[in-house]
Formats: C-alpha cells, sequence, structure tokens
C-alpha cells in the first residue's frame, strides 16, 4: 500500500547527507499552502494525504514557473528533474514508472503555455496582470478579471482588449482593469474581506476561445476550498475520445479526474463559474467503450461520478 509501505519512503530521492528527503518538503509546502498536518493526514486518512501531496506538488511548480516568467523576472530558463518515474512510489518524474502522467505533468503543461496569463501579488501595490505572447505571430487577446465572494459572487471585475506582437508581453495592473481603487491582494485590510479568489482568464479575440486562466488567493488557499454543485456531459468525439464539459456554480480547486483506461488532457486544474470548460478524454487501449470514472474536488466533498 501506498505511503506506508517501507519500500516507499526508500524510493523517494534525497539529496546525499541531508536528513530530510523531497517528500519532507513537499510536506513542508502541504501545511504552509493547506493549513492541514501532513503526519496526522498521512496516518488517519492516507487517500486524502496524496490528495493534498499531488495539489501541492502542481501549485508550487505553476507559482514558481509562473513567477520565473512574469515580464519583470530575471530568471532566463529552468530545469525540470526528470521525466519518468523509475520505480513506483514518490519519485521525482513527471510521469510515473508505467508511463501515465502526473499532476506535475499537467500542471507543467499549464506553466508552459506559449499563450499565458499570470498574476502577481505586489503587496499594497495591488495585483498585477502579466500577458505573455510567447508564439512567432501577433495575436489579438482579451483578458477578464474577477474577484469572486464565497467562491461565486463577482465583487469586482473587468475586462480588457489586447493585441500583443509576437514574442512579446504586457503587464496591467488590476485597478486599471477594474477602473478604481480595490484592495485585490487584500494588504489594506480596510474591514472585512471581500473576496477569497482572483481569477483571471485570457481569451482569443476573435473566437472568445480559453487560452489560460490564472488565480490569486488573498486569504490562502484553505479560504477557498468550497463545496460546489458541478454540471457535466460527456459527448463523443470519435473511437476513442471523448470530452467532459464542465460548468460549477462555485470556484473548485484542483478538480481531478480518476477514469481507467482513459488519460484527460488536463488534470488537478481549478474550474470558476461563468464560463464552460471542456476536458478531453483519450483511449489507453484498444478495448473502447463508455468512458466510466469520478470528478474530485479538493475540498473533499465535490465530487460527481460519470
Amino acid at each position: 500500500p501506498a505511503v506506508h509501505d517501507p519500500r516507499w519512503k526508500a524510493r523517494v530521492p534525497r539529496d546525499a547527507g541531508a536528513s530530510w528527503d523531497f517528500e519532507d518538503v513537499r510536506d513542508h509546502y502541504t501545511a504552509l499552502l493547506y493549513g492541514v498536518d501532513p503526519a496526522r493526514l498521512r496516518r488517519e486518512n492516507p487517500d486524502r494525504y496524496l490528495t493534498y501531496a499531488r495539489a501541492t506538488t502542481a501549485e508550487v511548480m505553476e507559482a514558481s514557473f509562473a513567477e520565473w516568467r512574469r515580464p519583470g523576472s530575471t530568471c532566463h530558463g529552468a530545469l525540470v528533474w526528470t521525466l519518468q518515474d523509475l520505480l513506483p512510489g514518490a519519485g521525482w518524474g513527471v510521469i510515473d514508472a508505467t508511463g501515465r502522467p502526473k499532476s506535475a505533468w499537467y500542471a507543467l503543461k499549464r506553466a508552459f503555455r506559449p499563450l499565458q496569463v499570470l498574476l502577481s501579488d505586489e503587496g499594497v501595490n495591488g495585483l498585477d496582470v502579466h500577458v505573455l505572447n510567447e508564439t512567432a505571430a501577433p495575436r489579438d487577446l482579451v483578458v477578464e478579471l474577477a474577484c469572486l465572494r464565497d467562491g461565486e459572487q463577482p465583487v469586482v471585475s473587468g475586462r480588457r482588449n489586447l493585441s500583443l506582437d509576437a514574442r512579446s508581453t504586457a503587464s496591467l495592473a488590476a485597478t486599471d482593469l477594474f477602473g478604481a481603487f480595490f484592495d485585490t491582494t487584500y494588504a489594506y485590510r480596510f474591514g472585512p474581506p471581500s473576496h477569497d479568489v482572483t481569477v483571471a482568464r485570457l481569451l482569443d479575440a476573435a473566437t472568445g476561445e480559453r487560452l489560460a486562466d490564472a488565480f490569486h488567493f488573498p486569504l490562502g488557499r484553505p479560504a477557498a476550498l468550497h463545496r460546489a454543485q458541478i454540471d457535466m456531459t460527456l459527448n463523443r468525439l470519435d473511437e476513442s475520445r471523448w470530452a467532459l464539459d464542465l460548468s460549477t456554480n462555485r470556484f473548485v480547486q484542483s478538480l481531478s479526474i480518476a477514469c481507467d483506461g482513459w488519460t484527460s488532457d488536463d488534470d488537478g486544474f481549478h474550474l470558476a463559474p461563468g464560463a464552460a470548460r471542456r476536458i478531453i478524454l483519450n483511449a489507453t487501449s484498444a478495448a473502447v467503450g463508455l468512458p466510466s470514472g469520478r470528478l474530485s474536488g479538493l475540498d473533499g466533498h465535490t465530487g460527481l461520478n460519470f
């Protein structure tokens, strides 16, 4: 069994001579990001421990690359170690020992989008929105930004059309999108907080297609863990592909898909109200039938069988 088998810990990578291993590092960030006790969770509820562990890895990797890719960063590149685990367990590959993508793989897929929107918390200077076009062609884009109370009610929102040249970037202050001062990062703390999550979307100006999204949690991620009602339709695309069309009434963190015999084109993603999201399921074997699995949110209550 995972977590409690001695072989699990023996296969966790570590630096030579260190008293800690990389699972200890991840547990540190799990406690920091989600306010849970990883050691207790590991003993009492190993499945929830693994759910938080996968979400932590994804969130830390996305946040790190967002910081490095923003226009003001002096970082010019980064290395990811390594491609694949050699043995079952908590390895440092982005795909597991059987060749299936892990949460890190999906996180990096989102982090490496050539058309990207990023959010950076500048403290009392507010929230900055960075838009990147790393393609070889100019693009007409739309940026949307909304602050949600209780993960559902927009308290302030803004929208801006942008034309970006090839290999170019743009940075905007959230207040410029809103057209007025708003404590987006909850740095001034003038009264109780008005929102628990800020959602940025990057759209194609011509088609309205969602190209990227980004999220900021002014009160921390635990304050934005909500039980939501997810609507889903399952649509067949061809013999080996189906589409999950998803929408939600409240913000959901780290929504994961478990479906034997199928892989999804995204996993561990956040889902915000106000726009539908399509996830493609691809068959992993020749025995193709109707996909059957479960959608689960990080809050532990949001879920849907299909």
